[in-house]
């Protein structure tokens, strides 16, 4: 067992020394390409360093995962002299190979302004497959030429690696292995092997999702610098199994404006410096509301506040969220960035430096925040809201007493809105504050002094959703109390769909139905049900325009105040879907056409394809406007041009 232990220790030096070599990686990276993060100091590039741990042991794990599993097994093959060289040859291989990509790479950003990704290799493939093998090599020899200094570090890096291996080489040459040092040698591998996939997934929180590129940005002011928090094993692991976006070219540029304009601006606004208050319902679909289902007979709903405040509130019966999980809701949200074939936020574009509304405000005075009552770095969220520029986030860290949390996701809601509650009147106005609620969710409980409050309805998750309307009215009674609650526009909306009971909601419109609901007790003119279309990405240029915002920006969404813009959603599930008051459209990229028609105001079960009915001219104005969205969204993803500046 002795000799185990020690076997083991050696490989923890092994791994330490591998994350030495990345941080100096890290440094020449910085240092070779100072004038792209000209606003790195010290104290930021501290915090930029702590936070690429998680990232590096990452990717070190994964690289050194078959040495580490030949490693940890206990066995008298790691005392044989063959095995001992083969551990130590297959230690300087991979992390070789790992830290020449960083430093070669190093060389490569001022061309890319990123890490490699997987799209690079791809490209280097295809230009294998194409037969241009020559004016591959012609690169190399290009590269070798101007970075000839790369040679001698290689050599460098393998001698170090080789000394490390050398003076980490277990020095034991016979072992035994009694039956309770075998048990206790077997429970310490599984206990290693558990460590290291959530290295692997760089939390020990088993709710979190793997950490993808995106939550780098918790650690940096500026996308750009999300290249300094990662490294380039981790950027070409992440982003394999992501499918790149093509270049399309359907139409030219002045074509493209009139069939989808992106630039967005309201020169004849006056700023009114209005608060803005955005609530992001988990789960809270159009399905649980009574106002918004009236024609079903009988039915009241879950949401008795919520339909309350509907009364003196604008919303429509036909609003959307642009994806289906949680993680899609912020970047287009905040972003005005929908889903299409991937989430934003795990894709390699996520570094792209996005004009979220955060950033927009920011530069007008706006205090920033988001509040979410999981535990900090939960879901990503932290990372992403500060990549749409909130500049404050708030958690379960923050709020300081664990016995108000639920158990498995987060705090209590109504304790959590108590606090939000607090903290909107401790904050300077104007502000831009937006929270994200989590206890309406599996496993659908709620807390124990609300048990038998509230109806019981026909999935569990209808005493959850009232008891989130429930601590939405309290938190309402509670503001409404407040100077600032009359200079603040509230929007409401939800994430994404849950359980269903009725039909209409469960076919491929009626699972992105959720409520966009905008309120402003100050303005009572700011009432009415509408038929027109909202959608997620309609949020920010709609508030921007509230609020009198007069500058240029850049938008997939419609301002929904302007009657002659937006009226429209666009979801992408399997096959790319518009949804027009009328009709809903699908549309596959492979075939270049729309494959199927529905007419939502007779037929809401959606079982009749009424393509064959349909003129050609609708055909092709509204696949003009779904190209016209695809090239928009593709092109600029690529170029990374979602910035007006």
């Amino acid at each position: 067992m002795r000799i185990y232990l020690n076997n083991i220790l050696l490989l923890f030096v092994r791994i330490f020394s591998i994350l030495i070599l990345y941080q100096i990686c890290r440094l020449f990276y910085f240092l070779y390409n100072l004038n792209y993060f000209n606003a790195v100091d010290s104290q930021s590039y501290l915090t930029i360093l702590l936070g690429s741990f998680k990232f590096d042991i990452s990717s070190i794990l994964y690289i050194n995962s078959l040495l580490i599993v030949l490693t940890l097994i206990p066995s008298a093959l790691i005392v044989k002299i063959w095995y001992k060289k083969t551990l130590n040859l297959l230690f300087i291989i991979f992390n070789s190979l790992g830290i020449l990509l960083n430093i070669i790479d190093t060389f490569y950003y001022p061309f890319a302004k990123n890490r490699f990704t997987i799209s690079f290799i791809k490209e280097v493939n295809a230009s294998l497959n194409d037969n241009e093998i020559l004016s591959f090599f012609s690169f190399l020899k290009r590269f070798t030429i101007d970075y000839w200094f790369v040679i001698p570090i290689s050599i460098l890096v393998i001698y170090v690696l080789g000394a490390i291996g050398k003076n980490t080489k277990l020095q034991f040459n016979k072992i035994c292995f009694n039956w309770k040092s075998a048990i206790g040698s077997t429970l310490l591998m599984l206990f290693l092997f558990t460590l290291t996939v959530y290295g692997f997934r760089g939390s020990f929180i088993h709710k979190n999702r793997p950490i993808t590129i995106s939550n780098a940005g918790k650690y940096t002011n500026n996308p750009n610098e999300i290249s300094l928090v990662i490294n380039t094993p981790f950027s070409l692991i992440r982003t394999a199994t992501i499918k790149d976006l093509d270049r399309k070219s359907f139409f030219n540029d002045k074509e493209l404006e009139n069939i989808y304009p992106v630039i967005k601006e309201f020169p004849e606004a006056v700023m009114n410096n209005k608060n803005i208050v955005i609530i992001i319902l988990e789960s809270m679909s159009t399905e649980y509301y009574g106002f918004y289902n009236k024609d079903k007979k009988g039915y009241l709903g879950y949401t008795p506040f919520l339909d309350s405040l509907l009364d003196y509130s604008f919303s429509s019966v036909n609003s959307f969220s642009n994806g289906t999980k949680s993680i899609d809701a912020l970047p287009s949200i905040l972003a005005s960035i929908p889903s299409t074939k991937f989430h934003f936020s795990l894709s390699k574009y996520c570094t792209n430096d996005i004009m979220g509304i955060g950033d927009i405000l920011s530069r007008e005075g706006y205090h920033t925040s988001f509040f979410h009552g999981a535990p900090n770095g939960s879901m990503g969220f932290e990372s992403m809201t500060a990549l749409c520029g909130l500049d404050n986030y708030f958690g379960m860290d923050d709020y300081g007493n664990n016995d108000n949390f639920d158990g498995l996701w987060a705090i209590w809601d109504h304790h959590f809105l108590d606090f939000y509650a607090n903290k909107l009147s401790e904050i300077r106005e104007p502000f831009l504050s937006s929270i994200f609620t989590a206890s309406s969710h599996h496993p659908y409980k709620i807390p124990e002094k609300f048990n038998n409050k509230f109806k019981k309805g026909s999935h569990p998750m209808h005493e959850c959703v009232q008891y989130t309307d429930f601590a939405l009215k309290c938190f309402f009674n509670k503001i409404k109390k407040e100077d600032w609650y009359m200079n603040t526009l509230f929007v409401i909306t939800a994430d994404h769909t849950n359980v269903s009971q009725f039909s209409e909601y469960t076919n491929s419109l009626g699972i992105y139905r959720v409520p966009i609901i905008f309120y402003d007790p100050s303005n009572p003119k700011l009432t009415g049900l509408t038929e027109k279309i909202f959608q997620h990405i309609d949020i920010l240029p709609s508030v921007l325009n509230y609020i009198g915002y007069d500058k240029p920006f850049i938008s997939l969404g419609s301002n929904i105040f302007d009657k002659n813009a937006g009226g429209f959603s666009i979801n992408f599930n399997n096959d790319f879907q518009l949804t027009t008051n009328n009709k809903f459209y699908t549309y596959n990229e492979i075939l270049d056409s729309i494959t199927a028609v529905y007419n939502i105001k007779t037929d809401k079960l959606m079982h009749h394809n009424i393509i064959n009915e349909v003129g050609n001219l609708d055909l092709i104005l509204n696949q003009e406007r779904l190209k016209g969205f695809i090239q928009n969204y593709n092109n600029r993803m690529i170029d990374n041009n979602f910035n007006v500046e």
